[in-house]
Parts: structure tokens; sequence; C-alpha cells
């Protein structure tokens, strides 16, 4: 076995983590379900997204 080169860690570690993804997810379930929906969508799915990037 051998260690992995930094090409390699930089290519697994290069996906997006899951609060991140879910938040991409809320907002997408929120802006398809209408006006009410969508406001309170783009602001749960946007907080979740700040999270995933000071996560990261």
């Amino acid at each position: 076995m051998t260690s992995l080169n930094e090409m390699e860690v930089e290519e697994v570690s290069g996906g997006m983590n899951d609060w991140t993804a879910g938040g991409m997810a809320v907002i997408g379930l929120g802006l398809s379900g209408g006006p009410a929906t969508g406001i309170f969508g783009l602001t749960i799915g946007g907080a979740m997204m700040v999270i995933g990037y000071f996560a990261e």
C-alpha cells in the first residue's frame, strides 16, 4: 500500500460536504413550491450553504 500524492488528495477532497449539498437541495425544493416556500428555502438553504462553506 502506498500513500496518496498531493494531486490524489485534492481529487478526493474536492467534493461538496453534506451542509452544502443539503442547502442546495433545500433551495431547489423551496423554489419548486411557490413564492412563500421559495423565500423559506432560500433563507434556510442559504444558511446551510454558509455553514458548509465555513465547515470546510
